[in-house]
């Protein structure tokens, strides 16, 4: 798994670029921060309608590759991502497998999307998935794990791994869903991945090719760490045996030739047109209680400079618009030196949002003076209080210190992230964001009045969805009628005011995507349900009980998800 499989890699409005585009934010390309922050909104449907239709021949055409994958080798494989072709290609983490896969000796690589006209086959020579010998998914959003059932659907794989022959692929899935709770698919999957990439697909893919009986294959990864294999490590209840491990990339992998990810497809047909991808680090300096990442992934680590600025003169080769992105990519030491590199090269460069703390003159200055005009950062809360509970002591003033800064620089446009229904919250909790909200909004307008044009302040809120392995795994999500009840007192507080935008979220999906973080083996059912066609709401009322468990209610028993372990600290 690697940055793109911990964070929300949007590129927030904030450009560097010689002749001063803006990018276009949105609120859910590589899918990911909708894994591990809570609640954000899904694109999918916009997403899949928006490129329906486009032909693979198209959008191959339409390609530029830094690297060629050949489809020919002793083992043939498919990498692909559950979602469609515009989702699949804006995430690093996709395009970094589909490269591992690739640059595997005697491995063949294809790939494979989720787009109803595509679905089924390949992209490359339209081969159907069950001919191929294994079907490898990147896979980072919950609400994504429906699209690996309609997938298999669509190449005539049996669903249930138990009901599949030794002539149907090998059914592996890898990235954040597998780490954080693999249980409700593990009736489909033959192999989870757990942890990062690079340390297990070499592995794998040997093992694949030294060991051709299936059932001593899954034998033999089943006592190696990194693998969760349900047919050996769950129990005829669907319950964990033992522990599993999580292997990440420690300092030593970090600083090895050649171990930078980067995206080597370039296409218009993604959330950042034609824009390539390097990944700065891993793992978070802060400690949010809210957060997945920030209790899985250890400590920040960053990649050498030297050895991101190879990647991007090897990129500058095929695009002259990159993005770099990280879970806290603002605190990479020598981001100033890497951008001012990229703008000598005349590079246009994007970056993913931006730390509260890293908001200084140092980065956006430079920003600014090439034409960014947004940025987008986290308060999660208006109240310090709360937000001294949530393990981010960052106080109001740093925040609005932050927003005076980027207005000083130029940058005239802020987006800040909320959330609701976080634990002790209480009702002046929430009239607190319209608080800081409003503060922003007068900083704002008293730089627009300067400059004679006011700038747009968007505030987007989400519901908190617990999520396991954090110190929230056992607290309850807000029911639907107080989640309404807190987002009317913030409209009312808000009401009036202009130049403010909310962007408010569906309790539905995030109620969905509540019960597939913390269901059990049982969850299969709801989510088989929801790929035979049945509307989330229906499946959710269809499964009411299991589904106010995992969610609303507070757990009392040993959740059953807990047995993979955290992350090493590096």
């Amino acid at each position: 798994m690697i940055a793109d499989d911990l964070a929300e890699l949007i590129f927030n409005d904030l450009v560097l670029s010689p002749k001063s585009p803006s990018a276009q934010s949105t609120s859910n390309t590589a899918q990911t921060l909708l894994t591990l922050r809570p609640g954000r909104k899904c694109l999918y449907a916009q997403t899949m309608a928006r490129h329906e239709g486009i032909s693979a021949r198209k959008l191959l055409q339409d390609e530029t590759r830094l690297v060629e994958c050949s489809p020919h080798g002793r083992l043939r494989i498919a990498v692909g991502y559950p979602n469609s072709y515009h989702v699949a290609h804006s995430s690093l983490a996709y395009q970094w497998v589909t490269r591992l896969t690739g640059a595997t000796h005697e491995v063949g690589v294809e790939r494979f999307v989720a787009d109803s006209h595509l679905a089924g086959r390949t992209l490359e020579s339209e081969t159907p998935l069950g001919n191929l010998d294994v079907l490898a998914f990147s896979c980072s959003f919950e609400l994504d794990a429906v699209n690996i059932l309609r997938i298999l659907d669509s190449a005539g794989i049996p669903r249930l791994s138990n009901e599949r022959a030794a002539r149907h692929p090998l059914i592996v899935v890898g990235g954040a869903i597998a780490s954080i709770n693999p249980l409700p698919l593990s009736p489909a999957v033959d192999v989870f991945c757990l942890g990062a990439a690079e340390l297990l697909l070499p592995n794998l893919l040997a093992a694949i090719q030294d060991t051709p009986e299936r059932e001593k294959l899954l034998e033999d990864l089943a006592a190696q760490d990194g693998y969760f294999i349900p047919r050996h490590h769950l129990d005829s209840m669907g319950k964990p045996i033992g522990r599993r491990r999580r292997l990440e990339k420690r300092d030593h992998h970090m600083a090895a030739k050649g171990s930078v990810p980067f995206s080597h497809i370039v296409t218009p047909h993604t959330e950042y047109s034609e824009r390539a991808l390097i990944e700065m680090s891993r793992g978070c300096p802060e400690k949010c209680r809210y957060c997945w990442v920030s209790y899985n992934y250890g400590r920040l680590r960053c990649y050498p400079t030297e050895a991101i600025l190879a990647r991007v003169d090897e990129l500058s080769h095929i695009t002259n618009r990159l993005g770099f992105v990280a879970t806290a990519v603002g605190d990479h030491p020598e981001l100033p030196h890497i951008l001012e590199y990229c703008r000598e090269r005349e590079l246009e460069v994007a970056l993913s949002s931006l730390r509260i703390p890293a908001m200084v003159p140092e980065i956006l200055q430079p920003l600014a003076d090439s034409g960014a005009r947004s940025v987008t950062i986290a308060p999660e809360t208006g109240s310090d209080d709360l937000r001294r509970r949530l393990s981010k002591p960052i106080p109001n003033s740093r925040i609005l210190e932050a927003v005076e800064t980027a207005q000083r620089c130029g940058i005239e446009n802020l987006k800040m992230y909320f959330i609701i229904g976080l634990p002790g919250e209480s009702d002046d909790d929430i009239r607190s964001i319209s608080t800081l909200l409003r503060e922003s909004r007068a900083t704002i307008l008293g730089h627009a009045r300067q400059r004679g044009r006011m700038g747009n302040l968007h505030a987007g809120i989400s519901i908190l969805v617990p999520k396991p392995y954090t110190p929230y795994h056992r607290e309850a999500m807000l029911t639907a009628a107080e989640a309404r009840r807190r987002i009317r007192i913030l409209r009312q507080e808000l009401k009036g005011m202009p130049n403010i935008k909310l962007d408010i979220p569906s309790y539905g999906q995030a109620r969905w995507q509540g019960y597939l973080s913390r269901g059990g083996v049982q969850a299969f059912h709801a989510i088989s349900a929801a790929a035979s066609g049945s509307a989330p709401k229906q499946v959710m009322a269809d499964y009411k009980q299991a589904v106010d468990a995992a969610t609303t209610s507070q757990p009392t028993d040993d959740p059953g998800w807990s047995f993979i372990s955290s992350a090493p600290s590096g």
